[in-house]
């Protein structure tokens, strides 16, 4: 069996200790800092956020390329997806910027494209908030990129339908889990993970999901993983079939499932890394302010920081406020609010 080590490592070593992308970054920015002027930083900035676009325009295109390969019975490749991986995986700045393009950039013209992109992308984040060595990272992004291969091979008039899927195209859909490992089982001596995680990714903690039913810890880690951010991408992303919900309420609802489809270790992992209020998402205050949630903090996730856009009587807030709910012993979120509700 091909180690995923043997295949991402650059030097003698790597692989062996969690990722400390953070400590890395923060020695290159004090090593910076002493000699960089605002100019140099504003350009470095620029250039990292094109980068992080043109990343993020490449894995698409590599899903395109595998659904092409699909539709065609052409071999799918997974050099190109190691080489996106760990060019995502390589600095924390670039995981967090192409993180913010999974909501700005794209994201609803193609959703089977964009759909295991981002999912890939979230997975990353969690992979890395738990600690996974540079290895597991990698195996478990290339298991969510791949995690709806057999999609593709379901007839676009279904899988593109606007109107409500009927009983027999919703079996046909279910059946994806089942044709992606079949479409992967070439890598099962390989990378076994890749072909055991997405077959299992639809299966859900109690023993509801498909194609088996197996429950608890006859579901791979991470499938799991791949499992709950699957679905928040599913909910916060327009599909042909089902328009999207808040982030707010789309986090929310996968918090009142408990345990019944995630463990609480993944459900807590995901709302550490996400938060029920999501950096971007809009609130309302208990003093029927309206602000932007610009922080979270992750020991208290229901206390995020919020920058003030509207006051109590709807009136827009000229001068900056940001209010730190953490800090503040008066004020807490009401609700979410969606883009359309904010005062025109």
């Amino acid at each position: 069996m091909t180690r995923t080590y043997d295949v991402i490592k650059n030097k003698k070593g790597e692989g062996d200790e969690p990722l400390r992308l953070s400590e890395i970054e923060n020695l290159k920015s004090e090593e910076r800092g002493s000699y960089e002027t605002p100019e140099a930083r504003a350009s470095q900035e620029e250039q990292e956020i094109d980068n992080a676009e043109r990343l993020y325009t490449s894995c698409q295109n590599y899903m395109r390329e595998v659904r092409e390969k699909v539709k065609t019975n052409q071999p799918i490749e997974l050099e190109t997806a190691f080489n996106l991986i760990r060019q995502i995986t390589e600095s924390s700045s670039m995981a967090e910027r192409v993180y913010q393009l999974t909501n700005t950039f794209y994201h609803g013209k193609d959703y089977y494209i964009s759909n295991p992109v981002n999912t890939m992308v979230y997975t990353i984040k969690m992979g890395l908030h738990m600690g996974y060595t540079r290895e597991k990272l990698t195996e478990l992004a290339l298991a969510a990129f791949l995690h709806d291969v057999g999609m593709f091979m379901i007839p676009e008039n279904i899988i593109g339908k606007a109107d409500s899927l009927t009983e027999s195209e919703l079996a046909l859909i279910r059946r994806h889990s089942e044709l992606g490992k079949n479409l992967l089982f070439k890598f099962k001596d390989e990378f076994p993970w890749l072909v055991r995680a997405v077959h299992e990714h639809q299966e859900r903690e109690s023993g509801q999901g498909y194609p088996r039913g197996i429950k608890g810890d006859d579901i791979t880690e991470y499938a799991k993983i791949i499992g709950i951010c699957d679905s928040y991408e599913a909910m916060t992303h327009n599909r042909p079939h089902r328009k999207a919900i808040m982030q707010f309420a789309s986090v929310r609802e996968l918090i009142e499932t408990k345990n019944l489809l995630f463990p609480a270790k993944i459900l807590r992992t995901f709302l550490e890394v996400f938060s029920l209020y999501p950096i971007g998402s809009y609130v309302k205050l208990n003093n029927n302010a309206i602000g932007l949630v610009i922080a979270t903090n992750k020991d208290q996730p229901l206390k995020p920081i919020i920058k003030i856009l509207f006051d109590g009587h709807g009136k827009k807030v000229t001068d900056e406020k940001i209010i730190d709910l953490k800090q503040n012993t008066v004020l807490n979120i009401l609700d979410g609010v969606s883009e359309e509700e904010l005062p025109s």
